[in-house]
């Protein structure tokens, strides 16, 4: 039998096991193809929201509350000391969760509408409608990153001029500010620092445009409120956390002289 022709690895890729990794980089989305793979992953973390929005509501103290209450008023209506009783019972239970969860899913729909109107081109150009809308330049800033030749994190920069606040209208030397329109990585690429090096990679472009900022958008592409404020404590402490992780990461880079010297 003739030898085979088996190539062994060199020593300096048997000694570090990181070669043959593929590359991390960030760089401006260049095609339409680029921009449709950011929208498709903008519009996963609305929906996944979802999932969020459900978990909040089921786990509610009011809503386990009301679960026992229910359970308990079916206990003491239908048990009658007999066994039979308990098959009753667990039918009549089940039936009040299962509508609990029809419900929760009914009061979360929204986010999946949501998700299909921020995935579209519409959204991306939304707000340029107006002469004087004060936008800078024709679309908006689009950051990606890949690892290798996968896209697992985005983020959408608009610069936007500031207006007069008596006439509302905006001057062309006007400062301008870089607003985040959306900022999301995949879910099992998550607390691993990519999405810290998007909104670095933001608030260098800010400063290489001579732009305040950045800072999130009020209605960026996260922000709806689907449901009610009793269950949406979770959503306001990530809000809350994503402003307070970017406010750091520009202080860090030195965003803010940047930002007062850019508006001198």
């Amino acid at each position: 039998m003739a030898d085979k022709d088996i190539s062994l690895p060199s020593e300096a890729e048997s000694s570090d096991p990181l070669a043959t990794l593929p590359e991390l980089t960030t760089k401006p989305a260049a095609s339409e193809d680029d921009k449709v793979e950011a929208l498709h992953l903008i519009a996963d973390s609305v929906a996944q929201q979802r999932q969020l929005a459900s978990s909040a509501i089921i786990f509610h103290p009011v809503t386990l509350g009301v679960l026992v209450l229910f359970f308990g008023l079916t206990y003491q209506y239908f048990y009658r000391g007999a066994l039979s009783d308990w098959g009753i019972i667990g039918t009549t239970s089940a039936g009040i969760l299962m509508a609990v969860l029809i419900s929760v899913r009914w009061m979360t729909g929204g986010y999946i509408f949501e998700a299909e109107r921020v995935g579209t081109w519409k959204w991306l150009d939304d707000g340029r409608e107006g002469a004087d809308s004060g936008i800078v330049g024709s679309q908006d800033e689009i950051l990606l990153t890949r690892f290798g030749d996968e896209i697992i994190g985005t983020i959408v920069v608009r610069g936007i001029r500031e207006s007069s606040a008596s006439s509302g209208k905006t001057r062309k030397n006007a400062p301008t500010t870089g607003v985040i329109r959306a900022w999301t990585v995949q879910r099992r690429y998550r607390r691993k620092g990519i999405g810290q090096g998007l909104l670095e990679e933001a608030i260098a472009l800010c400063q290489s445009k001579g732009w305040l900022g950045p800072e999130f958008a009020d209605d960026h592409a996260n922000s709806a409120k689907i449901i009610h404020p009793t269950f949406s404590g979770g959503f306001k402490k990530r809000e809350r956390q994503a402003r307070e992780t970017l406010q750091r990461v520009i202080e860090e880079q030195g965003g803010v002289a940047a930002g007062k010297k850019a508006k001198r």
